[in-house]
Order: structure tokens, then C-alpha cells, then sequence
């Protein structure tokens, strides 16, 4: 077996039973572009009757994806890959050496990162598709006056393993090595005809951006207090005035991550707050919001910023004077769940209403 089949077999028996692991990622639709330094290993153009070793000089290589991404750090794709290598070295020595070697690859990806708690996030990658290689006037080889011009595509393959770093919830900078490879050209329209191998090793850095949200738990429910029953009225000659009524004075409403939209849920714990406010007579309500430290501080401040400003505008809606709420934002200073910086915690997105 060959060394790459081997390598191949590893990658795909690692991520795939891998699928199922927890994360918490924007799930959707996702392009990106990758760039970086490409190495090609000599090129044995062998005959019948000798072997010839082409040495290329390093070049630029381009990288464009686009596919899906889970929810779990799963991405199935499609790569395209581009370069241009410089003939450097012969080792024929019948000449100058001269010449290009241009490859292009198409490949389907599958793709696993993993979740460390921190906003860098490893990956392994496995790929297999199609590759073409062109060779222009590449010589001289074989013979002193004999140039190579000639094409041949065949199966190709990839590795990968490298780190992401969510610059946003939905954008990523990626930094990785990718192994590259193809068997068995066969270049028959040459004379002489000849085959060779292709192995290349490229190092990139790249951006991806995904167009979706992560899935998430129902974040829990805020509890009401039912209001203890009011107390019996003993039997008097006169009538007596009907105790005021009970009414809580600490509500929390929970939102999912990246977003200051409310819930069904949150939108039934408003109206409690405005049907008690109103009973109560309540002339000032504060209302803090708050976020987990998935994401950058200042990103987290305005974030938490919107999420007060939320509840302030659904109270205003259910009828409170907009003069009577105040708005706080937090930020990740006050968690519910202390956490590390860049975990996804629930319960500390959220919204605080008091009544003082």
C-alpha cells in the first residue's frame, strides 16, 4: 500500500466518526479564499529507457471554497486550487532549463474543526477529486532538443490540518498545511511518450465567512412568581379596602447567540413585567443587558447595548412611558455562568428588568 493511501484512510477514519461532536457553530451556506506558498516535489518524467527529474522553484498558490457548514464543526465543500511553477533544475543537464508547469485541482472536501473553548479552533481535512497538470516547453529533457508541451489530468487527492480563528461569530481566519497529490500521469501524445507523479505541499492563510446562524438550545424560560393568595378579610361592620395587590419585581429574558431579537418566551415575560408595572404603579424600571464572551469585548458591549434597548422598546410597545425605563449595558462584565473568554454560554445572554 502506498504511503498517501495510507495517510487518506487515517484522515477520512478520523473526521468522519468525528461528525457528531458537540459545538456550537453558525450553521449555513459558506465561501472562501485561501493564498499562501506552494513546494512541488521533483517530477520523475520516466521513459522506457531513462528517468529525468524536473526541479520547479516555489510559487504563489490560490485556493477558492465554498460549501456547507454544521452546526458542529462539519463542512462539506468544493475547492478549486491554482499555480504556476518555474522549471529551476534538470537533472538530464542537456541545457538550459526552461519552462512552466501550471496545475489546477477541483476537489470535495470534507472538513472537521474541533472545539478547544477558545475562539482558535483546530481542523483535520480530507479531499478527493480531479487534477490536470500542463507542462509548458519544459526541457530540455531525454534528449538535448526536446521540449515537453503537453497536458494529462487523473485522480487527485489532499490532507489538511491546520487552525481557524473566529475574527466574528460568522467570519474566520484560517492558517493551514495541505498535502496534494496524483499518480500515474500518463503523457502519451508526447514523443517520447512518458509518465510522471505529482506531489505538492502548500501553505496557507485564507478568510471564510458563513451565511447562517447556530443552532440553539431554548434558552430557559424566566420563572414567575405567582402572586400569594390575597389575605382573608374578617367580618366588620365597616368595609374593608382591598389589599394591594402582589407583584414581582426581577425578571430576566434570555436570546440567542449574536442576536438581540426577542423570543416568544421573552415576549411573554415582557407582558408580565408591563401588566405589573401597571398595577404596581411602578414609575422606574432598569433594565440591564448582557452577553457570554464568545465574542470580541467591544463587539459584547454593543451587543448587550441592543438587547436592553429591545425590552425597552417592547415595554414602550405594551404601553409604559419610554421616560420610565432605563437602559444599562453590561457588556460580559456581570455573568450569570462565569466562564473562560470565547465560550458560548446561554444563560449569560440575557436581559435583566427591576423595578427598584
Amino acid at each position: 500500500m502506498k504511503l498517501h493511501h495510507l495517510l487518506m484512510g487515517t484522515a477520512l477514519a478520523l473526521v468522519l466518526p468525528m461528525a457528531a461532536s458537540a459545538q456550537n457553530l453558525p450553521e449555513g451556506p459558506y465561501i472562501g479564499s485561501q493564498i499562501g506558498v506552494n513546494w512541488l516535489q521533483d517530477l520523475d518524467l520516466k521513459t522506457a529507457a531513462t528517468t529525468n527529474k524536473v526541479n520547479t522553484k516555489e510559487t504563489i498558490a490560490a485556493v477558492l471554497e465554498g460549501g456547507y457548514q454544521f452546526g458542529d464543526g462539519l463542512r462539506l465543500g468544493v475547492e478549486g486550487g491554482y499555480a504556476v511553477h518555474q522549471v529551476d533544475k534538470i537533472s538530464a543537464n542537456l541545457g538550459n532549463p526552461i519552462g512552466d508547469v501550471t496545475t489546477f485541482t477541483l476537489m470535495g472536501v470534507v472538513q472537521k474543526e474541533f472545539d478547544v473553548g477558545s475562539p482558535f479552533r483546530p481542523y483535520v481535512s480530507a479531499g478527493l477529486g480531479w487534477g490536470w497538470v500542463d507542462t509548458d516547453n519544459v526541457g530540455p529533457v531525454f534528449t538535448a532538443p526536446y521540449y515537453s508541451n503537453a497536458a494529462q489530468d487523473n485522480f487527485a487527492y489532499q490532507l489538511g490540518v491546520g487552525v481557524s480563528y473566529a475574527l466574528t461569530p460568522d467570519l474566520d481566519l484560517t492558517f493551514g498545511y495541505r498535502y496534494q497529490g496524483m499518480d500515474d500521469l500518463k503523457f502519451k501524445s508526447e514523443t517520447p511518450a512518458y509518465k510522471s507523479n505529482y506531489n505538492s505541499h502548500s501553505v496557507l492563510i485564507g478568510v471564510r465567512t458563513v451565511f447562517g446562524a447556530a443552532p440553539e438550545k431554548p434558552a430557559p424560560a424566566a420563572a414567575i412568581v405567582a402572586p400569594p393568595p390575597a389575605p382573608a378579610v374578617a367580618p366588620a361592620p365597616a368595609p374593608v379596602p382591598a389589599a394591594a395587590p402582589t407583584i414581582t419585581r426581577n425578571f430576566t429574558v434570555f436570546f440567542d447567540w449574536d442576536r438581540s431579537v426577542l423570543s416568544a418566551d421573552a415576549q411573554q415575560v415582557l407582558q408580565n413585567v408591563a401588566r405589573d408595572a401597571k398595577a404596581g404603579k411602578i414609575v422606574q424600571i432598569n433594565v440591564s443587558g448582557h452577553a457570554d464572551t464568545s465574542g470580541p469585548t467591544d463587539y459584547n458591549q454593543k451587543l448587550s447595548q441592543r438587547r436592553a434597548e429591545a425590552v425597552r422598546e417592547y415595554l414602550v410597545s405594551q404601553g409604559l412611558p419610554a421616560n420610565q425605563v432605563a437602559v444599562e449595558a453590561k457588556g460580559e462584565t456581570d455573568l450569570l455562568v462565569p466562564t473562560a473568554d470565547g465560550v458560548r454560554e446561554p444563560s449569560n445572554r440575557r436581559a435583566v428588568i427591576v423595578f427598584p
